[in-house]
Parts: structure tokens; sequence; C-alpha cells
């Protein structure tokens, strides 16, 4: 191994986790910073957790004569789907973007070439350039516009990614498919020029402004209440003690009122009807109801007891809405149809394959990229057929068969980044011992989360 070679893997070795832990420290510590930015958990899940299990997935991009170019699936497809959401989110406008991305393409063209054999390579230290002018743009184009850090942010790896993909990739496509190269944009050769260029862009700059922003409050309105519980500030723990329930009945209302579980004839009428309808005893109820009362407000032992019982209200809510979720078993199966409906143009290629070369005097007409691009494609389909069927029907054709849907949490319509992070962590679910990880989620979950659920904050409710 050359030393240029050397120095490449080890940047990826050593920068990959090392970027990817501080963009998670960042989200967990300062999370409304980030949501700001453009960063929310389903970007944040994606960049980690999709981007690391999905290098193991490329998508054919073109086919000509011998040659095969994919996109990789964790190294420049997702990426690009984020830089999407971001410009989509934050409402770039298309030409800063655009200015940006033709600078950082000339400097990702020039830092790099073509090398037989091993692909588009980049030398140290030079492979940096692409990443530090993202940087330096957004930061002068945020002066220039007199545009703050939520700008600045999703500008560098907006501009830093599709920079860094033109330049290095795709304006050497006439030149790759002339020497009939068999690869992959973004597929970690020597040095995953896009994915990373993303990664460096951008975590040093919200590390630049990291500390003028206060650590965000938990989302969960009983954590919340337990962080004031511990300051004595007790009419403020009271009122996300409160805050913490009702959001878990209102949850619960939704559902009802969908009549999705045949329990629930009508939709109830008030939060004491809701706790009916889920069949909790009357005891219950009326620890619902003493804790609406006003009490607690500075005393510590009462608060005390209105958080206790809190927790257990929710507790019990949530155990009884696991009825609405759907078991494992009922998605195996679901997963299982869409299997074979994502199998069956692939079983029909390979006996078309088969009997053609058993065939006497037959001569094979599947060329080898071609051969090579289903296999690719076989590997990347249920990214592709997961992500679209989610996210515009909301369901899947195996899940629409046995009855079930994908909402997010607050039981809406889930995005197309949220399809798109949930199904990207597929790949971790394979790769971690074939779905056996989020089995074991699954069944602990009341909500029956699995890995991409957690990600991307979706559920699966059932629907009949």
């Amino acid at each position: 191994m050359d030393y240029q070679s050397f120095f490449a893997l080890t940047t990826s070795i050593i920068l990959l986790p090392v970027l990817s832990l501080s963009l998670l420290i960042a989200y967990m510590n300062k999370r409304e910073f980030l949501e700001e930015s453009g960063f929310n958990k389903p970007v944040v899940g994606m960049i980690i957790i999709g981007s690391f299990f999905g290098v193991f997935a490329d998508i054919p991009l073109i086919i000509f004569s011998d040659s095969l170019l994919n996109i990789n699936l964790g190294g420049a497809l997702i990426p690009v789907i984020i830089c999407g959401a971001l410009i989509y989110r934050k409402k770039m406008n298309p030409l800063w973007v655009m200015f940006g991305t033709v600078v950082i393409s000339v400097l990702a063209y020039l830092v790099s070439r073509i090398e037989p054999g091993v692909g588009i390579v980049a030398e140290f230290p030079y492979y940096f350039l692409p990443a530090a002018g993202a940087l330096i743009i957004s930061i002068l184009f945020g002066l220039l516009l007199k545009k703050d850090e939520t700008f600045q942010i999703p500008y560098a790896y907006t501009v830093g990614v599709l920079g860094t993909l033109i330049g290095a990739d795709f304006l050497r496509i006439p030149d790759l498919l002339e020497m009939g190269v068999l690869g992959s944009f973004g597929g970690a050769g020597a040095m995953d020029l896009v994915y990373l260029s993303g990664l460096i862009a951008v975590v040093p700059l919200i590390f630049v402004y990291y500390i003028r922003h206060d650590h965000s409050p938990p989302r969960d309105p009983l954590l919340r209440a337990e962080r004031y519980l511990k300051r004595g500030e007790y009419a403020n723990s009271k009122k996300q003690i409160l805050q913490g329930v009702q959001k878990e009945i209102s949850r619960a209302y939704k559902l009802l009122s969908r009549n999705i579980d045949p329990l629930f004839l009508e939709p109830p009428s008030t939060s004491s009807d809701v706790l009916r309808c889920l069949g909790l005893s009357p005891a219950v109820v009326k620890d619902y109801r003493t804790l609406t009362q006003t009490r607690g407000g500075t005393d510590l032992i009462e608060t005390k007891k209105d958080f206790l019982t809190a927790r257990l209200l929710r507790s019990s809510i949530k155990n009884r809405l696991s009825n609405v979720y759907t078991s494992f078993l009922r998605r195996f199966l679901a997963y299982l149809l869409d299997m074979i409906v994502m199998g069956i143009p692939f079983v029909i290629f390979f006996i078309y394959m088969s009997s053609s070369a058993v065939s006497p005097g037959s001569q094979m007409v599947i060329s080898e990229p071609v051969s090579l691009a289903v296999i690719s494609l076989g590997v990347s389909i249920q990214f592709i057929y997961f992500t679209l069927t989610e996210w515009y029907f909301g369901t899947s054709l195996g899940k629409a068969v046995v009855g079930l849907k994908v909402l997010d949490d607050d039981l809406g319509r889930i995005t197309f980044v949220q399809s798109a992070a949930r199904n990207s962590g597929r790949y971790a679910d394979i790769f971690l011992g074939f779905y056996i990880l989020s089995l074991i989620l699954i069944l602990r979950s009341p909500e029956k989360k699995r890995i991409g659920d957690y990600i991307a904050d979706t559920r699966v409710v059932k629907t009949k």
C-alpha cells in the first residue's frame, strides 16, 4: 500500500466515526439548534445510520456498452436526498446553491483524477479542499447576505456534497464510459469524497456556533418535568406533567377516532372518555382527574406524587395502545409479501438467463454490465420500493394486504425524508443479525418500533 492510499484509508477510518459521533453529540445536546438548521432527527439518522450501512447497496445509474456506473446508496444517494431536503426546508435560493456548487465542482475536479483499476481518487491532503471550500463559501455567503448559522450550516453541507459529486464524479462520466468501467459513485474506493466532504464541511461549522446556543431541553415532557422538579421549579414541573399525560391521551384519541381497533365503536369526547375507551379502570380515570386539579404548585411532596401518577398513567395508556400497533408476525407477513412482489422480476430474469445458458446453440444475450446492474438493483430494491410506496401511499403492497399503515409519531402522513430515513435503516436491520435486533426492539416497545422507526420518528398501525 502506497502512502497516499494509507492516508486516504486512515482519513476515512478516523474521520467517519469522529464526525458522525460529533454530529450525534451536537444533536443530542442542542437539538433545537440543529433542527432549526435543517438537521432534524430523520436527517441525522440518515447521515449516521443510513449512510454507514447503505454503503453495501448500489443503484444502477448508467449502462453503456461495457460500462456500468452505479450510485452508492450510503455514499452518494442519501447525501443527495439530504441536500434536497435542506434546500426545500430552508428555502435556499437556487442561484446561491448553483454558484456554490459550481465553485466546489471546480475544486473537486482539480484535486481528483481517474486511477485505472481503482476508480476516482484524490491525493492527500488535497482531497480536503472541496470540504474546506464549502465551509469557507458558506461563511462568506452568510456574511454577504447577512444570514446566520441556520443558513450557513445547511448551505455548507449542500454545496459540499453536490459540488464534490458533480466535480469529482459526474464530470468524468464520458471518460469512465470510454474506459469501460464497472463501478459506483460514492462507493468509497480510496476515499469517499462525496459523503465525507459534506460531513467535513458541516461538523466544524456546527461546533463554531455550538457554544452560542443553549442546551435543548428533553423532548419528552415528563423528562422536562423531572428536570424542573430537581431544580425546585414545581409550577413548571406541574405544567410539563400535565402536558406529558395529555399528549399521550391526544395520541390515543387520534387512534380511537380512526376506528382502527374494533373495541372503539364511537370516538370519545373527553379525556376521561378516552381513558375509559382504552379499558382503564375507574381508579385510573380518577387518578387523571386528580392530576388535573390545581395542586402541587409549590409543594415538593405533591409534585412528586403528580409525577409518579403521570408516569403510571402514561405507561398504562401506552400498554393499552399496543393493541393498536401491529405485531411482529403481521409485519413479517407483510414483509414476506413485499419480498415476493419485489422478487418476481428478478426470478424471471434469472430463469431467462438460465434457459439461455443451457439451450443448445443459443448465445447469452445478457452482457456483464446488465447482469451486474440487476444484482446491484436486487440489493437496493428494498430501499427504492419501500421508500416510494410508504411515502406516496402510506403503505406498501404487503402492508396494505395485511392491513398496516406507516404514520409519523403524531399519527400524520410521513414525509419523503422520513420514509427514506426509515428505509435506509433496513440495511442496519439486515447487517445487525438480519432483523434480530429489530425483533427485540419491536417486542420490547409498546409502539412496536424497529430501528428505522426510531430513526425516522414513525410507527406502523393497524388499519383493519
